[in-house]
C-alpha cells in the first residue's frame, strides 16, 4: 500500500512539473484575422482583457502572463513574469500580438500614436486652408 502511494505521489509530482509552452512558443500559431474564440482555444482564458471604442471599431488586448518563481514563492504578477503576451483585436480579428511591455515595442507604439496625431494634426491644417 505504501509503494502504491508512493507511486502515485511520484506521478503526480512529475505530472505537475512538466512545462507547458510558453506563450511566446504559442504565439508562433497565432495568426492575423484570427477570431477572438480561435485565440482562446490556443492560448486558453486570458489573465486580463482591456477593451475601447475606436473610430477604427472595437479594440480589445487579451494580456496573458505566466507565473514567476521569486526566492522560493511563484508570483502571479504581470510586470515580473518574463513569459507574457498581449493580442490586440479589431472587431474580433486579431491585428497584432506582442510583448506590450518591450521597453522596445512601447517606444515603436509610442512612435507610432506621435505620427498619426501629427498626421491629423497636419490634415486639419489643410483643410482649414
Amino acid at each position: 500500500m505504501k509503494k502504491l502511494l508512493a507511486s502515485i505521489s511520484f506521478i503526480i509530482f512529475i505530472v505537475g512539473c512538466t512545462p507547458k509552452p510558453s506563450y511566446n512558443q504559442l504565439a508562433m500559431q497565432l495568426q492575423m484575422d484570427m477570431s477572438k474564440q480561435d485565440v482562446i482555444s490556443l492560448l486558453g482564458q486570458p489573465n486580463k482583457v482591456s477593451a475601447r471604442n475606436t473610430d477604427k471599431g472595437h479594440v480589445e488586448v487579451l494580456s496573458y502572463w505566466g507565473k514567476t518563481l521569486v526566492g522560493f514563492s511563484m508570483i502571479d504578477n504581470q510586470m515580473l513574469s518574463q513569459d507574457r503576451l498581449s493580442v490586440t483585436l479589431l472587431n474580433n480579428k486579431v491585428t497584432e500580438w506582442g510583448d506590450k511591455l518591450d521597453p522596445a515595442e512601447m517606444l515603436e507604439k509610442s512612435q507610432e500614436m506621435t505620427r498619426e496625431s501629427l498626421e491629423k494634426i497636419q490634415s486639419n491644417i489643410t483643410n482649414k486652408k
